[in-house]
């Protein structure tokens, strides 16, 4: 990512609106979150609203990451979008942004400001330009010494190594695949490692919460229930291997993750993830349960490939600094409400 622009000097301050997805599910609105929280936090100065159809997600945490406003907007439905859409303007109208950003590709927004999308690659795109960024995380996501990696394993896993899923979560029939790639893993090496579930299993899949009794490797699951992001994060330190098997977006925001942490990502095949993650990231052949099996059998049978991982997310990692990419953020925004350079320029 050694694309990434170049910080300006200091900028007037702005007002910018975002319009996002679900963070805990879709991948580009996570990463516009995390954008968010570091801007409101970096430049008070500024003005933040998000206007999304679903909650903040761990509101508490938002406290202590900046100050912005969040909106949650009716439920569009597809055959009565109307009064959504009415509360949309009428909120927007009323902030008046400088810059409007939004997750949606194929909504346009009738507003009189410059406009802009993120994309899956954690771009700010125009309709001629797109620049990549990194996301950015929360100070909760570091590396763990061995003494609380032992601590958290013995509290969660009865002391065993795990793999865990990271990012936004994924759609049931993913995860579905993921536990199937588990199963296959657990009957070919028949190791003791777990596969651990961050959140409420009932509350997300309901219907696959009401099958899991029958899995075989049931034993060797853990599902911890809704926890706090920083637990999640305490539990991504400590993991053996993280995967990521989530919408487009999610693979990236859970590699800046393990970049963090120090802990190798495993995920399905992405091209444009590749060039962005620099022999960081272990993907699978294709995207399927075998595929995704063979790739949890190598990085378990060999400890040199995944110190080799670990190495070099640690070298993106260093350039992913997190005030820099702020400001390089900032400096796109205002360059593209004044007309001084094009976003990507």
């Amino acid at each position: 990512m050694d694309n990434w622009p170049r910080a300006a000097l200091p900028l007037p301050s702005m007002r910018v609106a975002f319009h996002i997805g679900d963070p805990l599910t879709d991948g580009v609105a996570a990463i516009a979150l995390s954008w968010v929280r570091q801007l409101s936090m970096q430049y008070p100065e500024d003005r933040y609203v998000v206007l999304s159809e679903y909650p903040l997600p761990d509101p508490v945490d938002r406290l202590s990451k900046g100050s912005f406003a969040w909106i949650v907007l009716p439920r569009r439905f597809p055959l009565f979008p109307f009064w959504s859409d009415a509360i949309f303007f009428h909120k927007l109208s009323l902030f008046k942004p400088d810059v409007f950003i939004s997750t949606y590709p194929d909504k346009p927004v009738f507003a009189r400001c410059k406009q802009a999308r993120v994309t899956a690659k954690a771009g700010l795109a125009t309709d001629s330009n797109e620049t990549s960024f990194a996301p950015l995380l929360s100070s909760h996501y570091t590396v763990l010494n061995t003494d609380q990696k032992l601590a958290i394993k013995e509290e969660w896993s009865l002391g065993r190594e795990y793999f865990m899923l990271t990012g936004p979560l994924p759609s049931e029939s993913m995860l579905t695949l993921l536990l199937q790639a588990f199963s296959l893993f657990k009957h070919r090496q028949q190791s003791g490692l777990k596969l651990l579930l961050p959140f409420s299993l009932s509350g997300r899949y309901p219907v696959l919460a009401s099958k899991i009794d029958q899995y075989k490797y049931r034993q060797s699951l853990v599902i911890t229930g809704s926890i706090a992001a920083e637990q999640v994060a305490q539990l991504t330190g400590a993991a053996y291997a993280l995967l990521s098997v989530g919408s487009p977006g999610a693979a990236l925001l859970a590699s800046a993750q393990s970049w963090r942490v120090g802990v190798p990502l495993l995920t399905l095949p992405d091209l444009d993830l590749s060039c962005l993650t620099q022999d960081s990231v272990l993907f699978a052949s294709e995207p399927t349960k075998e595929a995704l099996a063979t790739i949890m059998m190598q990085i378990y049978k060999d400890e040199s490939l995944r110190l080799a991982l670990i190495r070099q997310g640690q070298r993106c990692l260093s350039a992913a600094d997190a005030p820099f990419v702020t400001a390089s953020i900032r400096t796109s925004l205002q360059q593209l409400i004044t007309g001084a350079a094009t976003v990507g320029a």
